[in-house]
């Protein structure tokens, strides 16, 4: 086959109509809101990924400070709450993304799939938070009563 005598049965015409129809973009007309919202809360989950590390080692770098052999207390449940939700809310994110672009490329509805990753997100976050809140009761329990004695 030369360029001078193209394949018969190759209408380049099918092509366009189905570019025309909207068939060879990931962003079809009729799903531009669908797109948009799940762009949307993929950043919103993204951002606060972002911010949840940056409270998470402020948190860390504060609480950790006056922890030493003497005040008989140990970072571990610090770091345990904030690597759940820092590290959870990140897998998630990632899974959520993929899962997103996924249902994309298979030209499904994804809104739905990064709604749930953003709470599964918050769910995440609220469960490290909560660890790391009770290591700081415990630490500051066991604290106060040894300065006391």
């Amino acid at each position: 086959m030369t360029w001078s005598a193209p394949d018969p049965a190759h209408r380049p015409d099918d092509a366009a109509a189905a570019w025309a129809r909207g068939g060879s973009t990931l962003f079809p007309p009729g799903k531009l809101a669908d797109r948009i919202s799940t762009v949307l809360l993929l950043v919103f989950g993204a951002l606060l990924t972002v911010v949840t590390a940056i409270v998470a080692v402020v948190a860390i770098a504060s609480a950790t400070a006056s922890c030493d052999a003497a005040a008989g207390c140990t970072p571990g449940g610090w770091f345990g709450g904030a690597a759940i939700a820092v590290g959870g809310a990140f897998v998630i994110g990632v899974a959520t993304v993929v899962l997103s672009v996924g249902a994309w490329v298979r030209r499904r509805t994804s809104w739905w799939i990064a709604a749930v990753g953003f709470v599964l997100a918050i769910v995440c976050i609220t469960v490290g938070a909560v660890m790391f809140v009770d290591a700081s009761d415990d630490g500051a329990a066991t604290g106060s009563s040894s300065s006391v004695a």
